[in-house]
């Protein structure tokens, strides 16, 4: 009796091309700016669902038992894991901290002005920010568009600690209970205005320095959002394109120059913030690249999930960092599920 043959397609073959080209675009996004092909930072984009259908490709090969059409789904997987372990946390294990270290907690949270345009809830919501921090209180907080005026309650919600910005308004700060040595203002390339603020922080005789950042941000407007929501015309889709494209090429601008600035730093740099931008990019990818200060992301290490920190119409959006250094050590790493902005909190503690 002839043996029945397997048949040469499957349904899997439909799913991992697609999606294969999606994560490889993805992966290409790390590498090429956005300024020279602009479409590859949208597959940096849809990278978790793209690994997702991959997933789900490979469960079906396997199921139907083409090992020759396994060889090349398995090398592609040796290829992107720096890029998943970057999309899914949870990769590393912690050790306890030596008495002899010094230890360090730091969180870093966009605020989104303290919702003083009423956002959300007003006065509700800015009061149960503030009880969120003086329920949550570490070494070191950073804060991405915090209201100047609003700077003495949210030290005292703080125990008093020290917040230093670099101008009115609203704008990035760093409260600590630290000696702070010195500080200043970081400015992207052709603005005026401070993206981000420096400070280097002494405990028991060693200094470190804290970046705290925030990128360009997306650019989209309420009627952008609501062409998202149910459904992009052609017209529509044109102008998203042209508006996120010209997002992606700022921000690479901004990570060349902030990568130049921080390879500058004397100290062992942690560096945090709202980057606008997901963990498969070319801007992540730049801030991270080094020989004098390479940093590493503590979610990969220490993380849970995809670790989304946008809160918005696009879920599962990790634009939230903290980078470090080889001089720390990860301790733990902690996403928080409050929803008191576009953004969630994250916190990191370090042994140096």
């Amino acid at each position: 009796m002839e043996k029945k043959r397997k048949p040469r397609f499957g349904i899997d073959t439909f799913i991992l091309g697609p999606a294969g080209a999606l994560i490889a675009g993805a992966k290409l996004s790390e590498l090429i700016s956005p300024d020279i092909v602009p479409f590859l930072a949208f597959c940096g984009l849809v990278f978790p669902a793209a690994l997702l259908m991959f997933a789900l490709g490979v469960v079906l090969r396997l199921i139907r038992r083409d090992w020759k059409g396994m060889i090349w789904p398995v090398l592609f997987m040796f290829w992107i894991q720096n890029s998943v372990i970057l999309t899914i946390g949870g990769w590393g294990t912690y050790s306890e901290v030596s008495a002899e270290s010094n230890e360090m907690s730091i969180g870093t949270f966009n605020v989104r002005r303290m919702d003083e345009y009423k956002w959300l809830e007003g006065d509700k919501t800015r009061d149960e920010i503030v009880s969120w921090l003086s329920e949550n209180k570490f070494d070191v907080m950073c804060f991405q568009e915090l209201p100047s005026s609003m700077r003495g309650k949210v030290s005292n919600a703080l125990g008093t600690k020290e917040i230093v910005t670099n101008k009115r308004g609203s704008g990035p700060a760093i409260a600590t209970s630290l000696h702070i040595a010195t500080y200043g203002p970081w400015f992207a390339p052709g603005e005026e205005i401070p993206r981000g603020v420096f400070a280097d922080l002494v405990q028991n005789g060693d200094t470190v320095r804290i970046f705290n950042v925030h990128l360009q941000s997306v650019g989209l407007e309420g009627d952008d959002y609501e062409a998202v929501r149910e459904g992009p015309d052609s017209e529509q889709r044109k102008r998203l394109f042209s508006t996120l494209s010209a997002a992606y090429v700022t921000r690479a601008s901004q990570a060349r120059a902030l990568r130049e600035e921080l390879d500058k730093s004397p100290y062992p740099v942690i560096l945090l913030g709202d980057f606008n931008d997901t963990p498969v990019s070319f801007a992540l990818s730049t801030l991270k690249a080094s020989e004098t200060w390479p940093l590493f992301d503590a979610f990969s290490k220490g993380g849970e999930g995809l670790g989304s920190t946008y809160v918005g119409d696009v879920s599962g959006l990790r634009i939230d960092y903290i980078l470090y250094s080889k001089r720390f050590e990860l301790h733990s790493f902690h996403t928080y599920p409050v929803e008191l902005s576009d953004h969630r909190p994250i916190s990191a503690v370090f042994s140096y």
